[in-house]
């Protein structure tokens, strides 16, 4: 996924930061989900696991330096989730504060 992406971002002449997002079925297939031209909330989960902080790297851009790594040098070190809580009525989709009980 890693390779598709950094084609992708080629071929569009994307050179600021940004996420693309893929689904992945049981047989490891992915396929193309989006791609969001900002910084997602998630990117501390990039952090955790490569130690790259993406939004540091993003201001090097805006301001036409140079990023200090390439693309070889990114490493995957274990696995991150992130989750989020929502509280909301689960019909009306609306907030609804409220306790949280498992």
């Amino acid at each position: 996924m890693g390779e598709v992406s950094v084609q992708a971002a080629k071929e569009i002449g994307y050179t600021t930061a940004g996420t693309i997002e893929y689904l992945v079925d049981g047989q490891e297939n992915f396929y193309f989900l989006e791609m969001n031209i900002r910084i997602q909330v998630e990117h501390p989960v990039t952090k955790e696991i490569t130690g790259l902080d993406i939004g540091e790297n993003q201001i090097l851009v805006a301001n036409r330096e140079r990023l200090r790594l390439d693309q070889n040098s990114l490493k995957i070190n274990g696995h991150a989730i992130e989750i989020r809580v929502y509280a909301e009525d689960p019909v009306r989709f609306f907030p609804s504060p409220g306790k949280i009980a498992n």
